[in-house]
């Protein structure tokens, strides 16, 4: 074999073997496409530490801001809003500041990892009752039952952006008749750093008791719903987002009251059946005639609660066969009202105020166990963050416990600026407030201490 043909014939193997290389890769990827996973899983939701917070309350010129953090931060400022104008003053991180505030609506900004809270309170017109409620966070989705669009029962959504971009809503309506058809309900704009207050009577008229959705659509827009009354039975409240439709709920806030109201929301489109479980001080029963309430799709009910079922303080547990909004209207006398909500199951630490710019104001905590029976403390402090007295309850699954921290045998200091609650088990709990014949009611949430991460898929 000449020389020649044997060189020609190595560069041809050769070049077999290099085109050979990317069918080899090509089947090497294949091959690991089908024996190892189709993709990576995700790594799911994480919990991270929490290194500031913002929240808005709607003050509507009436009410001042309570301000603080269960342990000192590193920085705390309130922008006030009235208008166009704002005005921001820093507050101290390591004290409470009560009255803070003031205008249409404020912003509130904590830097550091301690949990930081505010709550709007006083009394608001033109109801003139009692309002506490806590200042709320930016959500993609708020829930509201019991707005009303009548000219003696007006409610109106407050917008604060939050944000150096601008926001925007969506808004969905639901009334005894059905769907309501809102005018101009989509794409409500709210600009940077402002708020706006629309009445529900400009979206849609002559309805109570209607159920209302709001969607955040784009930016940092955190929303609130005023609720006033001048009819026969007078009051105002700003109502707490009563979380997401769902087939449990526990409303643990329902206040000793003369009369009492279920307002049942479907927004679904399959009917739904209701069953009502009602805990007392001495056991759990279910109230006469609410052991099957019908609620059509789509439809908003209203529901006394009856009479026999007693005006003690108590607890009201709901489940359904198709995800409801259920709150109770608590009506103390003829000059306010006031709204039991859904309490998420919590174990602390929450952050109960106390100053709040009302006077010696001290709530009743209503606590009840989740599940397994719960060892409850309620830890009191000063404006300077200072411990100043605690008590630790028993409270259980079925009977309703209270804490007042008017007691002078746990709470003997006159200086009680908030007071924190921890559990060793899951337990929902509400805060009442008395002053006068007026009444407000404020779910137990936990001080945001966390934030869930984002999800991360791993790529190639």
């Amino acid at each position: 074999m000449s020389r020649r043909r044997a060189v020609q014939r190595r560069a041809g193997a050769d070049a077999l073997k290099v085109l050979a290389l990317p069918v080899v890769g090509v089947l090497l990827v294949a091959v690991g496409v089908v024996v190892g996973p189709a993709e990576q899983p995700a790594t799911g939701p994480r919990e991270v530490p929490l290194v500031s917070s913002v929240v808005a309350c709607p003050l509507q010129g009436a009410l001042t801001a309570s301000v603080g953090q269960p342990e000192a931060g590193g920085a705390s400022e309130i922008t006030s809003i009235t208008g166009e104008e704002s005005v921001t003053t820093d507050l101290d991180p390591a004290a409470w500041t009560a009255s803070a505030g003031a205008g249409d609506a404020a912003i509130v900004r904590h830097e550091g990892s301690a949990g930081g809270v505010a709550y709007a309170a006083g009394q608001l017109p033109p109801g003139n009752g009692l309002v506490v409620t806590p200042c709320p966070q930016v959500a993609d989705d708020s829930w509201y039952l019991g707005a009303g669009t009548s000219e003696r029962h007006a409610s109106s959504l407050v917008l604060t952006n939050v944000a150096d971009v601008v926001g925007s809503v969506d808004v969905e309506l639901w009334g005894p008749a059905g769907p309501i058809d809102a005018v101009d309900e989509t794409g409500i704009v709210v600009e940077p750093g402002q708020t706006r207050t629309i009445a529900i009577s400009d979206l849609a008229v002559g309805a109570d008791d209607v159920a209302v959705h709001v969607t955040r659509t784009r930016g940092a827009v955190v929303t609130s719903m005023v609720d006033t009354s001048t009819s026969v039975l007078a009051g105002s409240e700003v109502l707490s987002s009563s979380g997401e439709p769902s087939t449990e709920t526990v409303l643990p806030g329902v206040a000793a009251a003369g009369t009492r109201s279920l307002l049942l929301a479907n927004p679904g489109s399959t009917a739904a059946t209701v069953t009502v479980n009602q805990t007392g001080a001495d056991a759990d029963f279910v109230p006469e005639g609410l052991d099957a309430v019908q609620v059509p799709a789509g439809t908003v009910l209203a529901v006394p609660i009856p009479q026999a079922s007693g005006t003690e303080a108590t607890a009201f547990r709901i489940t359904s066969d198709e995800p409801v909004l259920s709150v109770v209207r608590v009506t103390s006398s003829d000059r306010d009202f006031a709204y039991a909500t859904a309490a998420p199951a919590v174990t602390g630490p929450v952050v109960v105020p106390v100053a709040t710019g009302l006077g010696p104001v001290r709530p009743v905590l209503q606590l009840l166990a989740d599940d397994a029976e719960a060892q409850v403390t309620v830890e009191a402090f000063d404006a300077t963050l200072t411990s100043v007295g605690s008590t630790t309850v028993t409270v259980g699954h079925e009977v309703l416990a209270a804490v007042d921290l008017a007691d002078p045998e746990a709470f003997a200091s006159p200086d009680v600026a908030y007071v924190v609650v921890r559990s060793d088990a899951p337990v929902h709990g509400t805060a009442v407030y008395r002053t006068s014949n007026l009444l407000a009611l404020v779910s137990l949430v936990e001080a945001p201490l966390t934030a869930l991460g984002p999800n991360v898929e791993p790529g190639f």
